[in-house]
């Protein structure tokens, strides 16, 4: 890398990696780099689990990494701290968990300068792993039902859209804009998205940029990441009412009518008959979908997908309830309030 000002300053934030991090750092390392060099900085989230003597080590072998500490333990406040330290023209987020292609700061670079975006990215394309359940987990994020917007892989799709993920980001757009809202734990990158498209902004996502995300190893991971998702909606769309979409509700009401229809049935024999007609009627639903994603692929990850498709469902609409009766009594729950890792 150039020992000039640098071009790029790629952005990291992290907490309890310490499985992860070196690789993650070779790739970053690894990157082709632009004509005038890019920084990497490292916002760590006061690790306990080993990461930050990795960390330390690491430092010798790259002298220029540049590792900063997050007190609050919260991505939104782990890049505004980086933001404050890069010296970067461009901002790029990459997260410890992804592969990126070699030439990923290059394309993003010429595709902010050809297109004039205040924000580019690619997509992610979820790695199939190494355990069942990952296998799982992998393809059930490419199903429109269970993700949805605009994150997802739509082939060489380039163009305009809502958000993309990572970004890279002209540093002096974000700082006009007020960076990261630090309020917003989960959902960030929407949050800003948003703020950024209704100031004149605009976001291009090339499909043709490819991040591999290594899914979660558990099911109880993906029920919490989700969950979390859920909970931080009701912020984002308090905040910004203009994006809401049925999608975000659609959880929420599949829980209440499960819900209320299982305690009915105490009462109410035909309340009974109504909980297996509604649930009857969405696992059919989702298991003909977990078939289509499979349609080319081994057919005994079938109820692993179906589990993540309502896992992910499930957890996405508890999230939003909990969220909903939070803000209504005014209280704000510590598990909800930090880093899911």
């Amino acid at each position: 890398m150039s020992s000039q000002t640098p071009q790029i300053s790629v952005l990291i934030p992290c907490r309890n990696e310490a499985k992860h991090i070196e690789q993650c750092l070779a790739n970053i390392y690894g990157f082709e780099p632009p004509p005038e060099g890019f920084e990497v900085i490292v916002i760590d989230g006061m690790s306990n689990d080993g990461t930050r003597d990795i960390l330390s080590r690491l430092q010798k072998r790259y002298p220029n990494l540049i590792v900063l500490d997050n007190v609050r333990r919260t991505v939104p406040y782990g890049m505004n701290i980086g933001m404050q330290h890069a010296k970067g023209e461009y901002i790029v987020r990459a997260d410890v968990r992804c592969i990126h292609p070699r030439s990923y700061l290059c394309d993003l670079l010429e595709l902010s300068k050809r297109t004039g975006a205040d924000n580019v990215g690619g997509v992610l394309v979820p790695v199939s792993g190494e355990t069942y359940v990952q296998k799982s987990i992998a393809l059930a994020y490419k199903s429109r039902i269970a993700m949805g917007g605009a994150l997802r892989d739509r082939g060489d799709f380039v163009g305009e859209t809502d958000t993309v993920y990572g970004g890279c980001f002209k540093r002096q757009r974000l700082l006009e804009i007020g960076m990261y809202d630090e309020e917003m734990v989960r959902n960030q990158d929407d949050e800003l998205s948003f703020r950024l498209r209704e100031r004149g902004g605009k976001i291009i996502q090339d499909g043709r940029i490819k991040v591999r995300y290594w899914p979660r190893r558990f099911y109880w991971q993906l029920f919490k990441q989700f969950l979390q998702y859920g909970y931080w909606k009701i912020p984002v769309i308090k905040k910004h009412p203009q994006q809401a979409s049925p999608r975000h509700f659609l959880p929420a009401g599949l829980v209440l009518g499960l819900t209320a229809l299982a305690v009915a049935s105490f009462a109410d024999w035909r309340s009974l008959l109504g909980l297996a007609i509604y649930s009857g009627s969405y696992l059919f639903s989702v298991g003909l979908e977990s078939f289509r994603l499979l349609r080319k692929g081994p057919l005994w990850l079938w109820p692993g997908v179906l589990a993540s498709i309502i896992l992910i469902h499930i957890s996405f609409g508890i999230g939003f309830i909990v969220s909903l009766i939070c803000r209504c009594v005014k209280i704000k729950p510590k598990y909800f309030e930090t880093l899911s890792r």
